[in-house]
């Protein structure tokens, strides 16, 4: 396959007129010629796209910017897949406009890619505040990586997956080196939904991976802002719809995860994705007062279900209790259901 660049950087942009400048700079000054940057127009209320074309027009770099205007307002999955339809690199790394890269990132990660003929390389991450300032407590697992690589069906997915806990691997989609294709050969494409299109394209994208290399350079800088949608403690108000589509993302998973029947990784991931999902139900009622609009009980029946049957589940050799104990909740009528997930929740000090 002929590609005229052999890295595409590839951004969605929308209402980020505060931080869209500090992210394109980080890009242009890396340490790295042979690249184009696709920056995404998703129709924002802002002048997002105003600072970037200024910057297109005075950097000394400023052609490798090409920007990609949308029909309308679409939203993220739609630009990233905007970006996987029109990057000419033999790589394809996308980054959040609201994020920037850390010096020598693309450098760093194109030569581990090389070196390794991986088809997904990734750079460690490290988290700060609006100002730039690190960290140290994000609460952020799965971004600092050893140096390895892991080759062979499988691998990628038994290492996101070797623990219910904690996570070895973010499910971020920016911030990889992604071999275009790979990611053409698989036909991979985002997933139309307003929250959490990198998960679920993460989900699709794992067990396909033969062949992943993991750097503990930090390649990326992610920006933690406090009206961020996975920080509910710090919002005033939560949209009901985000709550449904959250759910309508965990069914997706959930019925994802049954294909993966027989792998050395399934029972683990199947609960993890059930105990994420309890983690977001418990969220939502205890910020019930600030939905704009209350859940109904049937709605954490519906959510909670176990996509497994009961003589599947007997049958597992791990975490066969909590899987037993979710499939009970998914059964018992609404009001129980909803009653019973409160009462685990504050036998685990979560309520």
């Amino acid at each position: 396959m002929e590609h005229k660049y052999q890295v595409t950087v590839g951004m969605p942009v929308w209402g980020v007129e505060k931080y869209i400048k500090r992210c394109l700079l980080s890009i242009l000054e890396q340490d790295f010629e042979d690249m184009e940057i696709l920056v995404v127009d998703d129709c924002g209320p802002d002048q997002s796209i105003a600072i970037a074309k200024e910057i297109m027009q005075d950097h000394p770099q400023g052609q490798k910017i090409k920007i990609l205007h949308q029909p309308q307002n679409m939203g993220c999955w739609a630009a990233r897949n905007r970006v996987l339809d029109e990057a000419q690199g033999k790589y394809i790394l996308l980054v959040d406009s609201d994020d920037y890269l850390a010096k020598g990132a693309i450098r760093k990660l194109y030569k581990s890619s090389e070196e390794t003929g991986s088809e997904a390389t990734y750079g460690s991450i490290s988290p700060v505040d609006e100002n730039g300032n690190i960290l140290e407590n994000s609460g952020v697992d799965g971004i600092n990586y050893p140096n390895i690589t892991l080759t062979g069906p499988d691998q990628l997915a038994s290492f996101a997956n070797s623990t219910i806990h904690r996570r070895n691997l973010h499910n971020f989609i920016w911030n990889i080196l992604l071999r275009k294709d790979f990611i053409e050969k698989h036909h991979l494409r985002f997933r139309k939904t307003k929250f959490w299109d990198d998960v679920l394209f993460n989900a699709d994208m794992q067990p396909l991976i033969l062949s992943a290399t993991f750097i503990p350079d930090v390649t990326y800088c992610y920006v933690i802002r406090a009206n961020s949608l996975s920080n509910y403690q710090l919002r005033k108000q939560i949209n009901i719809e985000e709550a449904r589509q959250h759910i309508c993302n965990f069914q997706y998973l959930k019925q994802q995860c049954k294909e993966l029947r027989g792998k050395s990784y399934f029972e683990n991931r199947i609960t993890k994705i059930h105990l994420d999902l309890f983690y977001i139900l418990i969220g939502f009622i205890r910020n019930k007062n600030i939905l704009t609009a209350p859940m109904k009980k049937e709605e954490f029946k519906k959510a909670i279900q176990h996509p497994l049957g009961f003589m599947e589940i007997l049958k597992f050799k791990q975490h066969k209790a909590i899987n037993l104990l979710f499939w009970i909740m998914g059964i018992l009528p609404s009001s129980l259901s909803y009653s019973t997930i409160i009462l685990v929740g504050k036998l685990k000090h979560l309520m």
